[in-house]
C-alpha cells in the first residue's frame, strides 16, 4: 500500500505515511473517504486513502485489509463506527465491527478476518 494508516484519532483523522515517498501526515476524518459504486453511492468495501501532502498519490484499501489485514479492518470499523446507517439511533463500535466483519468474510472468507476482541475492546477504550 502506498499510503498507510498509523495512528487513529478518536476525532476519526487517521495519521498516514506514504511509503514509497516518505510523506506524513495526517488525513482528516471528513477526507476518509468510501469509494464510489458507478451510480455514485457508497461503497463500503473499499477505502481511498489519499496522501495529505498534495503529491497526488493514493492507495484504495479492500475492506479486508489489502496487506496489512490488522490495520486496514480497524480502519473500516472506525469509519463504520463514525458514519452509522440511516435511521440507527444506537450504534456502537460492536455494531459497526460485526458490518465489516460480514463483508470481509463475503469478500476474503471467514480466515481473513483477524480483529480479535482484544483488539475491539482497545477500540472502544480509545473512541467510547
Amino acid at each position: 500500500m502506498s499510503v498507510r494508516p498509523v495512528l487513529f484519532h478518536d476525532t476519526g483523522d487517521i495519521d498516514v505515511v506514504s511509503d514509497e515517498l516518505g510523506h506524513t501526515g495526517t488525513i482528516p476524518a471528513a477526507e476518509v473517504l468510501w469509494t464510489k459504486h458507478p451510480d455514485g453511492t457508497d461503497n463500503h468495501d473499499f477505502i481511498q486513502l489519499d496522501c495529505p501532502d498534495g503529491c497526488g498519490s493514493s492507495s484504495t484499501w479492500p475492506v479486508a485489509g489489502g496487506a496489512d489485514a490488522l490495520i486496514g479492518q480497524q480502519m473500516f470499523v472506525l469509519k463504520e463506527f463514525q458514519t452509522p446507517p440511516l435511521g440507527r439511533a444506537a450504534w456502537t463500535l460492536q455494531d459497526a465491527a460485526a458490518q465489516v466483519k460480514e463483508r470481509v468474510i463475503a469478500m476474503d472468507g471467514e480466515e481473513r478476518w483477524v480483529l480479535d476482541d482484544a483488539v475491539l475492546a482497545a477500540l472502544e477504550a480509545q473512541h467510547a
